[in-house]
């Protein structure tokens, strides 16, 4: 598989995570964030490192949960303001996404900074801490994606009613493999799928307009900047 289906494949799947997540989910997912959040934070301070180090390492995670805590109310605030019927609402989504969009700025130079000094665990905790660091990643992960999908449905708001949306939506996600079938498939079968969704996809980009044009379009916009962004945010030392 070439690396652009690599990308495809990626950004599919995270679109179906976001499309298929609901406000239920969110909150729930919070409370898995906040409790990975505290056993990373305490796997480092239970190493009985010098004071002046764990004053240090709890700043760093003091400042990540300052950036995380916006980010998460941010996306609950996108979701709400889709949902609602006032009138103002496509402005108010819109002003948390570019909000969002400041936050992980931020919380690149956050991660950044827990990842250094994390690289300074013995070699026998490194294996605990990336086992946490990729279940906080995956987590935020899900939230990035619940947040694409919100504004792809953004776009689509412009020019389609809320129920032309949810029928858009359900088309696509018809294509995608659904997740109990990714249980049952193994990586390799899974991104077969998913390309075979993403072909299915392309094809209908020559209907003049609609929901395809727009995802497509989308799909350039989270292959730039947020993907990079996305990059940065990794945890996990060697």
């Amino acid at each position: 598989m070439n690396t652009t289906n690599d990308t495809t494949t990626h950004i599919l799947a995270r679109l179906e995570v976001g499309l298929c997540t609901d406000s239920e989910r969110l909150l729930a997912l919070d409370k898995e964030m906040s409790a990975t959040l505290q056993c990373a934070r305490d796997l480092g301070s239970k190493q009985l490192f010098p004071a002046n180090w764990n004053s240090q390492w709890q700043l760093h995670w003091d400042d990540a949960e300052d950036i995380l805590q916006p980010i998460r109310r941010l996306v609950h605030e996108m979701d709400y303001s889709i949902k609602s019927d006032g009138g103002d609402r496509l402005a108010e989504a819109m002003g948390a996404w570019d909000a969002i969009q400041l936050e992980d700025a931020k919380l690149v130079i956050a991660f950044a900074a827990i990842r250094e000094q994390a690289s300074g665990l013995s070699a026998d905790v490194r294996s605990d801490w990336n086992i946490l660091a990729r279940a906080l990643e995956s987590q935020l992960e899900t939230i990035h994606a619940c947040a694409q999908a919100m504004r792809i449905k953004l776009e689509l708001l412009k020019e389609h009613s809320k129920e032309e949306v949810d029928r858009l939506v359900q088309g696509v996600l018809c294509k995608l493999p659904s997740q109990t079938d990714a249980d049952r498939m193994n990586r390799e079968m899974y991104e077969q799928e998913l390309d075979a969704a993403a072909i299915a996809i392309e094809q209908e980009q020559h209907q003049p307009g609609g929901f395809m044009d727009t995802l497509k379009a989308m799909f350039m916009w989270i292959e730039a900047p947020e993907e990079r962004v996305r990059k940065n945010l990794s945890l996990q030392v060697i």
